[in-house]
């Protein structure tokens, strides 16, 4: 290979490196923490609740909260998290012929947030129900 060939093909390398890192970031993707539930047309407020909860890590930065049920994506809200690890709790809380959804998402060493469903939820039949976080970009 002659010194042009050289040249070209390392300038080639170069740009193709350059255009590489000035790609932008790809978006974070929304989280969720659900799962399925089968409800009582009567339900009773001695009944256990049904909840789901896991650990995730949150890059400081704002987000679209919003409660899973079915195909409604209501109530929601935004919320400002710092960096750190956060424990994520959702439920279904049985009272004296309906049902509330509660969710949380707590820090140690902050307030806990929390969105609350606190619509009387007269429902039977299974569900999924949680909820979901977005980036806002």
């Amino acid at each position: 290979m002659n010194k042009l060939s050289k040249f070209a093909a390392a300038a080639a390398s170069a740009t193709a490196l350059v255009a590489l890192a000035g790609a932008p970031a790809e978006a974070a993707a929304t989280a969720y923490n659900t799962r399925s539930v089968t409800l009582t047309a009567n339900p009773t407020s001695g009944m256990a609740n049904a909840c789901v909860s896991r650990d995730i890590y949150l890059a400081t930065g704002d987000y679209k909260w919003s409660q899973i049920l079915g195909g409604a994506r209501i109530p929601n809200r935004d919320l400002y998290v710092e960096a750190g690890w956060y424990t994520w709790n959702d439920c279904i809380v049985p009272y004296n012929g309906y049902y509330n959804q509660h969710s949380w998402l707590s820090k140690p060493g902050s307030a806990t947030a929390a969105l609350a469903d606190t619509n009387q939820l007269h429902l039977s039949g299974t569900y999924t129900f949680g909820s979901e976080l977005a980036p806002k970009f």
